[in-house]
Parts: structure tokens; sequence; C-alpha cells
């Protein structure tokens, strides 16, 4: 990957270095490249990281990853691909598969079509996730395609998520602030309980069906299990989710879906802002329950 940046008057008289760190560009990066023939250029030259810069000219950064490549077996088989550019790709996941690999699930993840999908282009690199989903969850997931972008790619990501609740929420809209801690019998549940860490949840309301509704959601914090436990701590569980109470006769899986990711692209440096519409298991329970705006 290609880092450009253009020097303002402003950063007139800047060491390389410094201009470097202020645009993103980690020291480990830095260090990774700045010895290699092309590592680190101002104008077309290369230049040592003590180089004082001026006004205009053009500094090029050449980012050569050398992560470890990691034993992901590699499947080669079509992803739903919704945006692609130099640093990252967003996939469109569907329900039932896995982030990544696992002891009871070494296989057919979307890390393992991720690594075969690098491997057909000749690129053996390791799968680096940014917002991952749950199995059961589909959606848009954001994945970095090397080591500089999966550090800025965290910040500033944002994700909304659609879901279909028991009841009606009220009010309905709101925030929950509520803490969120594995239950003391379980290594998989989780509860609302004082002593958990913070979680922050905020909802709005899309429409109403019969004895559901259809949420809007957006996450403040990243808690395992998040939004099943505050609106099961509510009285309103997730459509499908039996783990938390959820009614599971209109579908058999827990009704979430991640349907907008906004983030600022680490290649392009432009706000990239995609949607997904639901998937037709969720718009097949959104019509039994007489919810009919699904998208």
């Amino acid at each position: 990957m290609q880092l450009e940046y253009y020097v303002s008057r402003q950063s007139e008289g800047e060491r390389l270095n410094i201009f470097l760190r202020k645009n993103g560009v980690s020291l480990a990066q830095i260090k990774k490249v700045k010895f290699l023939p092309d590592g680190i250029m101002v104008d077309g030259q290369k230049q040592n990281t003590d180089y004082l810069l001026k006004a205009g000219q053009k500094v090029t950064v050449n980012i050569y990853d050398s992560r470890p490549r990691n034993s992901v077996k590699a499947q080669y088989r079509p992803m739903d691909i919704v945006y692609l550019d130099e640093s990252c790709m967003v996939v469109n996941k569907p329900r039932g598969m896995p982030c990544h690999p696992s002891f009871n699930h070494p296989e057919d993840t979307l890390a393992n079509l991720f690594v075969g999908w690098r491997r057909s282009r000749g690129q053996n690199m390791p799968c680096r996730i940014i917002n991952r989903l749950d199995k059961s969850t589909s959606g848009l997931v954001l994945l970095a395609l090397d080591s500089h972008s999966a550090r800025c790619l965290p910040t500033g990501t944002q994700k909304l998520y659609r879901a279909i609740v028991q009841g009606h929420p009220q009010p309905e809209n709101g925030l929950i602030d509520l803490p969120i801690a594995r239950k003391e019998d379980s290594i998989i549940t989780r509860c609302v309980r004082s002593d958990g860490q913070r979680a922050l949840t905020e909802y709005s309301l899309s429409a109403r069906g019969d004895g559901f509704s259809l949420m809007d959601i957006k996450l403040h914090t990243g808690r395992t299990h998040q939004i099943r436990v505050h609106f099961s701590h509510l009285g309103h569980p997730l459509a499908g989710d039996g783990l938390y109470g959820g009614d599971c006769r209109f579908i058999n899986r827990r009704a979430l879906h991640c349907r907008q990711l906004t983030f600022t692209s680490p290649h392009s440096g432009k706000k990239i802002c995609l949607k997904r519409p639901l998937p037709e298991d969720m718009k097949t329970c959104a019509t039994k329950i007489h919810i009919f705006e699904t998208f």
C-alpha cells in the first residue's frame, strides 16, 4: 500500500518523522520502512526521517506488510463484496457464517474466504476484521488489507443495526445505559449487573408490528451480546434469540442485521457510508408480524 501526503504551509519546517506521525503513520511502520530504497520519499527522492519539509512537497510512504502469515485455511468461494479499495474491503456477511475459525467451526468462515480471495490474487496476507459480527448476525463487515489500515480504521467507524424485538419499547427512542457482566454460571451468557462494564445502546423505533417492533440501534460501546442483553433485560428480547428469551416462531436465528457502516478510507481519506437492506429471512419475519417498512 502506498500513502501520499502533501506538505501544507503549516507543516513547513517540520521533521519528516513528526509529519508522518501527525498524519497517522505509526512509529512501528516508520521504523519498518525507513531503510528501504522506496520506503519514505519526498518528491520521489528517498529521505532520512530527520529531513526538514518544505510547503508543497509530496511525501510518499510504501507500506509493506511483514506480519507473520497465519494458519487459516484458504477457501475459494465468492463473497458479497460491497466496497473495495487499496486499504480495505466491506463484505455483506450472511447469517450462519462465523467471522473467525474456532475449534468447533474451523472452516466456512469469513476469514477462510478472505484468505482464499487474497491468495487467488497472489497475496498471502492475514485476515484483519475491524467490526466482527456474531455467527447468527448478518450484515456489513469491514476488513483491513494491511497493518496500517488495521490501525487507522477503528477510529471513527460507526455501525447501525436493525433488529426485530418483542413488544413495543417505551420510550420509542432512547439510550440504554446499563452495565454488562458475564453470568456467574455460564461462559457464554451475559447479564445486566452493577459490577459489569458500562454499556451504552442508542435506539429508535422504525416501525411497529403485531407484538413486535423494528428498531434502529447504534452502539456506543462494544460489549459481548450488548444489544441482546440490553433489550432482553428491558423485557424486549430479539425475535429468534432463544438464549435470551426471544420468540423463535417467526425466524430461526436472532433478528439482527448490521445495515449501515460509516468509516474513513485510509487510502483515499474519503468518508464512506454503505447500506444494505434486511436479508430475506428478516423480511419474511417482518411480513409475518405485519411490519412492512423493512429497508
